[in-house]
């Protein structure tokens, strides 16, 4: 599909009542696809959508995919309670509709690699969401879009912080940090999305969750961010001047840079057709029960 065939009464365009999932098309594969089932069926069973159909996904994607020519790239899946009546209140029967784009990779700074990101920290308040949202990847992403509209200049990405002070992680990533021999990341809350790339380092590389201060940022020694475009990608400096707790903070490159390594040889190992789990299996799965963040859905 494309958006030529979304109907005007279509409930995700209306309402955002929906959800969408980003993978990495890598020489013709879906990188990590059971991952990324994993939180879509499990966003569908929090909104109350039947579950999606693996089998119908995959013939979607793949006609998708054939159709664009392309065998690296983004494909995005837009998965939406489908069309009904004007107002709130979803059809007693729902018949849930699914949108593929396929589109080009975006561009990375060959700088990133060599001196890592330049990170900021937006000292306004990120807007947090409803509690039985928190992680989904739903539809509703016009708090990250009005962040993204007050970076400051010079940076690569942006964390975002709540009421509390907490980091949540970035605008459109999730972020690991080094202390002293021990990688960490933040738990998922507010806004945060529960990444698929995060869930594999937790269960896979040791990546322990804890909050992060903003305060706490001084102690980093080194730092990644991570989303399933990118993968993993280092941090070489950490912008801004918040309590004059830290200011232009430069990172190590070289311990970042073998945390992409080890991702990396993970990500060439799922990539087997006889590695790959069922959805309940996967380690976004399993990172997110051990967080107590899955209480009350049912796997």
């Amino acid at each position: 599909m494309n958006f030529a065939d979304v109907s005007p009464q279509d409930r995700g365009l209306a309402y955002g009542d929906g959800l969408f999932e980003t993978v990495r098309l890598a020489a013709g594969r879906l990188a990590w696809w059971p991952e990324h089932l994993a939180r879509l069926t499990v966003g569908c069973r929090v909104l109350g959508l039947s579950d999606p159909c693996d089998t119908d996904l995959r013939q979607s994607i793949d006609a998708a995919v054939l159709m664009s020519g392309k065998t690296d790239a983004v494909v995005k899946l837009i998965y939406t309670a489908g069309a009904g009546q004007r107002g709130y209140r979803r059809p007693d029967s729902v018949q849930p509709s699914l949108t593929v784009l396929v589109d080009n990779l975006p561009e990375v700074n060959p700088a990133w690699y060599a001196h890592g990101l330049v990170l900021g920290v937006l000292p306004v308040p990120f807007a947090g969401g409803m509690p039985t949202l928190t992680g989904l990847k739903h539809l509703n992403r016009l708090p990250q879009v009005m962040a993204r509209t007050t970076w400051p200049t010079g940076v690569d990405e942006c964390l975002l912080q709540d009421e509390s002070g907490l980091i949540l992680g970035g605008t459109q990533s999730n972020f690991c940090w080094l202390e002293g021999d021990c990688w960490f990341t933040p738990p998922i809350r507010g806004s945060a999305i529960a990444g698929t790339v995060r869930g594999v380092l937790n269960a896979h590389l040791g990546v322990k969750v804890v909050p992060l201060a903003v305060g706490r940022l001084a102690l980093a020694r080194a730092a990644v961010l991570t989303n399933a475009v990118w993968g993993v990608l280092p941090v070489g400096r950490i912008k801004g001047n918040l309590g004059g707790a830290w200011a232009g903070q430069m990172l190590e490159l070289a311990p970042a840079r073998q945390l992409a390594t080890r991702w990396q040889v993970l990500s060439a190992a799922q990539d087997r057709p006889d590695t790959m789990p069922s959805w309940t299996q996967t380690a976004w799965v399993s990172t997110l029960q051990q967080e107590a963040f899955l209480t009350g859905v049912m796997i």
